[in-house]
């Protein structure tokens, strides 16, 4: 059981590094919660605020 438990831990630790690799390049944020996001929203997808604003300089 020991090497299933090592090879969960290590996926999981990977798809945590994954995840927060894709939050910090999302093209869009939320300045009410800080919510990113890839598409432009009109309104944010997690709180609903209309305060999204693109990551990217133009």
């Amino acid at each position: 059981m020991g090497i299933f438990n090592e090879l969960g831990r290590q996926v999981e630790q990977f798809k945590q590094s994954v995840e927060k690799t894709a939050e910090e390049n999302a093209a869009y944020r939320c300045r009410e919660c800080d919510a990113r996001f890839y598409t432009q929203h009109d309104q944010c997808p997690e709180c609903g605020s209309t305060s999204v604003e693109s990551t990217t300089e133009d």
